[in-house]
């Protein structure tokens, strides 16, 4: 689990350069669906050795500059109950987004870089194109990204 101030690992290995989005949403649904640490998942499939996730765990703390005031501006944005605002926006295009996708058979988190999609616009996602019905805060414990929820097109 993160610390308060540390920037998640996920968002790490993005910025980097080190997985590609479709890598990470790989190991994502692998760490959710199995419980192992993020890094393991990561480190099984031969994306990362042991010592570069040993560093980039390091690492992680060191680059938590400006998450807990953009996590309080998410939180202070859907507690009012409002779109966040643009500057919202271009503060979270630094650290990219989650798209919360429903489907019959549940739910599917997927991690995209920049910021989110606004209200009503439409998202290409495998299954087809899906609309934004809310923007609000991640519902990743401790993750300061924007969540676009999605659902399927009227």
């Amino acid at each position: 689990m993160n610390e308060p101030n540390q920037t998640p690992l996920g968002q790490l290995v993005l910025q980097r350069g080190l997985l590609d989005e479709a890598q990470l949403e790989v190991a994502l649904a692998e760490h959710l669906s199995s419980g192992k640490q993020l890094g393991e998942v990561i480190v099984d499939h031969g994306w990362m050795t042991r010592e570069e996730l040993a560093e980039l765990l390091g690492q992680q703390e060191e680059s938590a500059d400006g998450i807990d005031l953009l996590r309080r501006t998410q939180v202070e944005a859907a507690e009012a109950g409002r779109e966040p605002a643009a500057e919202d926006a271009v503060a979270n295009a630094g650290v990219g987004h989650l798209l919360f996708v429903w489907s019959s058979a549940g739910y599917e988190l997927l991690s995209r870089a920049g910021a989110p999609p606004r209200v009503g616009d439409e998202v290409g996602v495998s299954g087809g194109p899906r609309v934004v019905t809310k923007v609000g805060p991640s519902p990743l414990p401790g993750d300061p990204r924007l969540c676009a929820f999605l659902d399927a097109l009227g």
